[in-house]
């Protein structure tokens, strides 16, 4: 092989090594994250950074669901998984209902929403904590699931599972060991 055939080719395989290098290090790098959901496991792709979904419904309620990223799912492009989120739900002129969670699961289409992990819901002087809040906003109902706490300025309870009609504005109180019973501690005694 002569001299000059021989450098071609060592150049051609380093521009080809280059630019190889160049795509899979810029273009085909892909974060995944894994979410569990109830023992069901979903890989994701495609982060957006700083997502915020707005709607209102026919009764005039409106709600904001803002997130640090979130990823769409491959399968359904309707569910958006988010990290580190915030929603604000606004109902009966003006009230606000701020809800925070570490992850949630959104649909896009229906608004549902499931916020996992560490979920604050906070509205006026009233704090509930919880594992787990799923806002089924096209049924009109929320379910809150895991070590309930409920603050407010005359008592807390505990329990392991709420349901909130949120059109009735009824809820079920109730625990996961129907031997156990939903705890109420009274801070003040008077009105409650």
């Amino acid at each position: 092989m002569n001299k000059k055939l021989f450098i071609q080719v060592i150049l051609f395989l380093l521009i080809v090594i280059f630019f190889v290098s160049f795509y899979l290090i810029y273009f085909k790098k892909k974060s995944e994250i894994t979410y569990e959901k109830k023992g069901i496991e979903k890989k994701v792709e495609n982060i957006i950074q700083e997502l915020s979904y707005f709607s209102k419904d026919i009764s005039g309620n409106e709600y904001l669901v803002e997130a640090e990223s979130g990823q769409s799912n491959a399968e359904n492009s309707d569910i958006i998984y988010l990290d580190k989120v915030n929603a604000k739900i606004k109902f009966d002129k003006n009230q606000i209902i701020i809800v925070t969670s570490d992850k949630a699961i959104y649909n896009n289409t229906l608004f549902d929403t499931e916020f996992i992990g560490n979920v604050v819901i906070s509205y006026d002087d009233h704090k509930i904590t919880c594992e787990n809040m799923k806002a089924t906003l096209s049924k009109d109902t929320a379910i809150l699931s895991g070590n309930i706490v409920y603050r407010s300025q005359f008592s807390n309870l505990y329990a392991d599972f709420i349901e909130i009609d949120l059109k009735k504005r009824t809820s079920k109180i109730s625990m996961f060991d129907l031997n156990k019973k939903v705890k109420v501690k009274h801070l003040k005694n008077g009105i409650n």
